[in-house]
């Protein structure tokens, strides 16, 4: 991402409309996209810094290489974007949001706080979740195969449902998916 175009201010010119689109290479730092919510907009290899899109329906957006770092992701539903392909998120709050169904093949996920997230359906092969928090999210049905969860905490899935062939877990985390099936684990 050399050569990418700077966005600091939601007053400037080129965002005045965040209705029909297209943004590449393009950085934006400390933006509230609340304020003005983009629709159908494209952000092709772009990178997000300490911006919120909180609670934004991002109806008909497309994000293709795309880089959230710390940012305030907190209740999207995910699933009215148009296209989410090679999305990384770092240090980032998803809570309350939802990914249900969709396909997010090798998605970064690491640092994260994802509070009562849906990913139930999702296709979450080859994720990597590496420390982040998932108290209440919900991984029911979803293929897991080859996620790392090291060193995550607070996920619970019941593994008679979810795909998890050659996932990574960290002790003692990992103990909480017996519990899912009704087992008691004593020290």
């Amino acid at each position: 991402m050399d050569n990418l175009r700077l966005y600091t201010d939601l007053d400037d010119a080129d965002l005045q409309s965040l209705t029909d689109r297209e943004f590449e290479y393009a950085e934006f730092n400390g933006i509230d996209f609340s304020l003005r919510s983009p629709r159908s907009t494209s952000f092709l290899e772009c990178r997000f810094t300490n911006c919120s899109f909180a609670n934004q329906p991002l109806l008909n957006c497309s994000f293709k290489d795309v880089v959230f770092e710390t940012c305030n992701l907190v209740g999207i539903n995910w699933c009215n974007v148009k296209r989410l392909e090679t999305v990384t998120f770092n240090g980032s709050k998803l809570s309350f949001s939802s990914f249900q169904g969709l396909k997010l093949k090798h998605l970064k996920m690491a640092s994260c706080l994802a509070l009562d997230v849906d990913f139930s359906g999702a296709d979450l092969s080859m994720a990597d979740f590496a420390n982040s928090t998932f108290t209440g999210a919900s991984f029911e049905r979803s293929n897991l195969s080859g996620a790392d969860f090291s060193q995550s905490r607070d996920y619970l899935f019941d593994l008679r449902t979810a795909r998890i062939k050659g996932a990574k877990f960290s002790y003692p985390e990992v103990l909480s998916l017996i519990t899912a099936l009704g087992a008691k684990v004593q020290d």
